[in-house]
């Protein structure tokens, strides 16, 4: 018995549209290139400075990133009912996160996982994809988003562990 008994080939196929749709669509790459820059910056920001941890103001940064791509996505011609939902929901998280983040209605610890650099960035980057494609909304996609999503933050976990800290013996000013 083989992997690729396990693994639905159209999930497979889903999943690498989530990868290849910048480049063979590329009208959506003023919505993604901010997405994909700010993404790879701040992972191998926190990958270089492994001892610095997210602040109060760059988990509102964050939760504005999904605010306005939400806020994007709704000047999209044509959007279908689950679209229109879909976006609605981003902007809605925006909304809510930003004012836990900026009041400091939950603790730290809560607001950093939530308002993360690799959470953001990603799901705002999936659904972007999901809705600009189009993909269909339905379970394959559902599916395909998730292994997406999962891949991108264990290759971001991996590369930071192959970065050396810019500071190991504290000594930097």
């Amino acid at each position: 018995m083989n992997i690729a008994s396990f693994i639905n080939p159209e999930i497979v196929e889903r999943v690498l549209v989530f990868i290849k749709t910048p480049v063979q669509n590329t009208e959506i790459l003023p919505n993604v290139l901010p997405l994909i820059l700010g993404l790879i910056v701040m992972e191998l920001y926190f990958g270089k400075h492994k001892k610095e941890s997210l602040g109060w103001n760059t988990a509102e940064g964050n939760a504005i990133i999904w605010l306005s791509t939400g806020l994007s996505l709704y000047f999209t011609p044509a959007l279908g009912q689950m679209e229109t939902y879909a976006v609605y929901a981003l902007i809605g998280i925006g909304f809510f996160v930003a004012y836990m983040d900026f009041f400091h209605k939950w603790p730290s610890t809560v607001a950093f996982v939530i308002s993360s650099s690799a959470l953001v960035y990603t799901l705002a980057y999936t659904l972007v994809i999901v809705i600009k494609a189009p993909l269909p909304m339905n379970m394959v996609t559902y599916q395909a988003a998730g292994i997406f999503f999962v891949g991108v933050n264990i290759l971001f976990k991996f590369i930071q562990g192959l970065e050396t800290d810019s500071d190991p013996f504290g000594t930097d000013f």
